[in-house]
């Protein structure tokens, strides 16, 4: 094995180049860690989680206290409005006036109720310019409020539930990510080796075909080959030439693939080295479900989506019938000319509040939005015990390619030795003048066939061995899960 690979690495080094840029040789393990940090796929990935990251974070300040300032600075009022007069008469009567307030408050929510409470202090002062001029000062010192709904969903419960596991599904589906990149990278980097294979095989079967087209014409004036032989030789020169002007152009277009992928400059030209074998490991359905249960995002992404459905189902039911709140607030609260003495005397400030709400006759769309919910929610029942069974299966079926990949590369190697030595005998037999072109021709093809057959083998290995780990997220070499650098 390790010298049919240094043959093959030999071979597409000596290639020649159709491009007047600088020659980059690649690795596969090279290739893999340029587009996990180059690629745009792995940058999508990383903000995907930085966005998920914020998230979070923005869900943990929600339990946090809440700081904030405001206030109008100035706040001036050159108007004319309605007043009320003690004998039930309106006038109007101007103002003219600048003022000014600043507030601070601390709120701080209240997970396992779903309310709210907020220690708040507030300077208010209001000059009058019209009339007697005067300066007045409000504050309050010290105030508390409460505000708790009695009949609703508790928004921070279920966000407790969920956004936890939401973001662990986040930072598992970042693994995933990086590990789509890498099989994405092993794709190009073989589509690459394939087409400078073709490129190879192209370049050999017009070198033969002009030889043996020389052979012929000798033997022809000889009268040893036929005229249809002779004619046939001549067919395959020309499609030789064409094959492999097409084969160059696609080996041009997946290099331009690759190095697009793996962020490398327009001028630069890759040279791809054949890997050795993917690594051998024992694997076998049970272990690899056990990896794949624990480690996939895809368990939490089934824990949030049931917790989803059933939240809805309790916001539709809240949402149907009797709603209530209370909104209270205690404190002291004082005024004078000066803002020394509005901080003394200070009365008690109090007020309580019950809100309700009551729907009397809504034509059946609270009912019609419970019901909806519910549907929804066994929808979701219903499709993430699909979503298991599909999970089991492609856990089955990547199991099952790995531990078979293993004998159909040997049965490539076999086939391409053996298609090899028939194409050198049936050369040599053509041309002692023992067998026809067409026979040439279809060992030509079995050998170009198993040629190309070798290095889609190699790639099949390397690209199920990746989707285990993508499906695991576990290194089977090293025994550890896989952890990735999160940005």
């Amino acid at each position: 094995m390790k010298q049919w690979v240094c043959c093959m690495g030999l071979c597409l080094l000596a290639l020649g180049g159709w491009g007047q840029g600088r020659r980059t040789t690649v690795t596969l393990e090279e290739a893999i860690r340029l587009a996990q940090e180059r690629s745009l796929d792995a940058m999508v990935a990383r903000n995907t989680l930085r966005s998920a990251y914020w998230q979070y974070r923005n869900f943990r300040a929600e339990l946090l206290p809440n700081v904030s300032l405001e206030g109008t600075l100035p706040s001036f009022d050159r108007s004319m409005s309605s007043y009320l007069k003690e004998d039930g008469t309106y006038t109007f009567v101007s103002s003219n006036s600048v003022g000014g307030s600043l507030s601070v408050a601390v709120t701080q929510n209240i997970p396992w109720t779903g309310g709210s409470v907020s220690l708040q202090s507030q300077l208010e002062r209001i000059d009058q310019l019209d009339g007697e001029r005067r300066m007045d000062y409000m504050s309050v010192p010290f105030a508390v409020s409460l505000t708790q709904p009695l009949v609703a969903v508790n928004r921070l419960k279920w966000a407790r539930k969920i956004e936890p596991k939401r973001y662990r599904q986040a930072r598992q589906q970042f693994a995933v990510d990086m590990e789509e990149v890498t099989i994405r990278a092993v794709g190009y980097y073989f589509e690459v080796l394939l087409a400078e294979v073709n490129v190879e095989i192209d370049r050999q079967n017009l070198e033969n075909a002009t030889k043996l087209l020389e052979i012929a014409e000798r033997k022809r004036e000889m009268g040893i080959v036929s005229e249809n032989d002779l004619l046939q030789l001549k067919l395959n020169k020309l499609n030789a030439s064409s094959s492999l002007i097409q084969s160059e152009q696609a080996c041009e277009q997946q290099m331009f693939a690759l190095r697009n992928y793996l962020g490398f400059a327009g001028d630069v030209e890759l040279a791809v080295v054949v890997p050795e074998a993917c690594p051998e490991v024992e694997v076998t359905y049970g272990r690899v479900l056990e990896m794949a249960s624990r480690n996939n995002p895809f368990r939490y992404e089934v824990v949030c989506s049931l917790l989803e459905a059933e939240r809805q189902v309790k916001e539709a039911k809240a949402g149907r019938g009797f709603r209530a709140d209370v909104r209270a607030s205690v404190g002291f609260t004082g005024s004078d000319r000066t803002l020394r003495n509005t901080y003394r005397d200070l009365r008690e400030r109090e007020s309580v509040s019950l809100g309700i709400s009551i729907p009397i006759f809504d034509w059946g769309k609270g009912r019609g939005d419970v019901e909806i919910a519910r549907s929804q929610e066994r929808v979701a029942r219903m499709r993430v015990e699909q979503d298991k069974l599909d999970f089991e299966q492609s856990v089955l079926t990547a199991v099952r390619q790995f531990q078979e990949q293993t004998r159909l590369n040997e049965i490539a190697r076999l086939a391409d030795t053996i298609s090899q030595q028939r194409y050198k005998t049936a050369y040599e037999t053509f041309v002692l003048g023992q067998i026809s072109v067409l026979d040439l021709n279809a060992a030509q093809t079995e050998r170009d066939d198993a040629k190309r057959s070798t290095i889609s083998q190699l790639y099949a290995s390397w690209r199920n061995y990746y989707s285990l780990r993508k499906l695991t997220l576990y290194d089977f070499v090293e025994e550890k899960n896989i952890v990735y650098e999160e940005f």
